[in-house]
C-alpha cells in the first residue's frame, strides 16, 4: 500500500489523465488471463513465473486493435527470460507476428546464480511450441544489441520493453527504440511504477518520465497502467 500511494504521488502529470482513462473508462478482457493459464496448461509450456499475467485485462485489448490494422507485425522483445510473454503474444495475435528477441539470460556478472543456467534452455523449449512465422534471438544486452539494429536499418511495428530495469538501461533502450520504431508503431514499456532497479539506483519511472518529457511531440500516450504505451505519431530528427 506505501508503494502505491508513493506511486500515485509521483505520477507523471502528462500520464495521469490517461492513467485515470485507462483505469476506469478503457474496457478490460477480465477472462482473457484465466484463458491463457488454461492455454498454458494444455500446451504444457515450463514457465516458472507468471509475473506480467497482472496486465493481460488491460494489454489484450489494446493489442488486438491494434493488430487488427495490420496484415503482418514485426514484433520485438526485449527481455524474454521463459517466454511466457512470447506465448502469450502467440496465443492473442496468433499468424501475425514476425518476432526478433532480446535477452542475455545467464550472464556471470549480472544474474551468476546457478538457477539462471536453466532459463535460456526452457526459453528454447517453450517457444519451440509456438507458432510464428519466423522467430530471430540475439543473445546480449540490449544496450549493445539495438545499435547493431539500428545501423543494419532494422524497423519495427510492435517492440515491448521489459529489460534491465536500471534507469541507464532503460534510457538506452527507450532511445534506440524510438528510431528504430516506425510512424503509428507502439512501444509497450513494463513496470513504469519501478522507482528503484533490481541493483539499486534509479528505475524505470525515472527513465520513462525523463523520455517522455524529451520527446513528448512524437509520442502519443495510448494506454498507462503497471505498463505504459506509447505510439509514435512523427518521426523524430536523429
Amino acid at each position: 500500500m506505501a508503494d502505491a500511494l508513493r506511486a500515485l504521488a509521483t505520477m507523471n502529470h502528462r500520464f495521469a489523465p490517461q492513467f485515470a482513462k485507462t483505469m476506469l473508462a478503457t474496457p478490460r478482457a477480465d477472462d482473457d488471463a484465466a484463458a491463457f493459464a488454461a492455454h498454458c496448461q494444455a500446451m504444457n509450456f515450463e514457465f516458472t513465473e507468471g509475473w506480467a499475467d497482472q496486465n493481460i485485462p488491460f494489454v489484450s485489448p489494446l493489442l488486438r486493435d491494434f493488430a487488427a490494422q495490420r496484415g503482418s507485425v514485426r514484433y520485438m522483445e526485449i527481455g524474454a527470460y521463459e517466454g511466457r510473454n512470447l506465448a502469450f503474444m502467440d496465443w492473442l495475435l496468433p499468424a501475425k507476428l514476425d518476432v526478433t528477441v532480446i535477452d542475455p539470460w545467464f550472464d556471470e556478472d549480472l544474474n551468476p546464480e546457478e538457477k539462471y543456467h536453466a532459463v535460456e534452455p526452457r526459453f528454447a523449449r517453450n517457444t519451440a511450441k509456438l507458432g510464428f512465422s519466423k522467430l530471430t534471438t540475439h543473445k546480449g544486452f540490449s544496450t549493445y544489441e539495438l545499435p547493431k539494429m539500428l545501423e543494419r536499418g532494422e524497423t519495427y511495428d510492435l517492440i515491448y520493453i521489459d529489460g534491465s530495469h536500471t534507469a541507464w538501461a532503460v534510457g538506452v533502450d527507450l532511445a534506440y527504440c524510438a528510431a528504430l520504431l516506425e510512424v503509428g508503431g507502439m512501444m509497450v514499456l513494463d513496470d513504469y511504477w519501478h522507482h528503484e532497479s533490481e541493483i539499486g539506483g534509479p528505475g524505470v519511472k525515472q527513465a520513462v518520465d525523463h523520455f517522455h518529457g524529451v520527446f513528448r511531440r512524437y509520442f502519443d500516450i495510448t494506454a498507462v497502467y503497471r505498463q505504459v504505451a506509447l505510439t509514435k505519431v512523427r518521426e523524430i530528427p536523429r
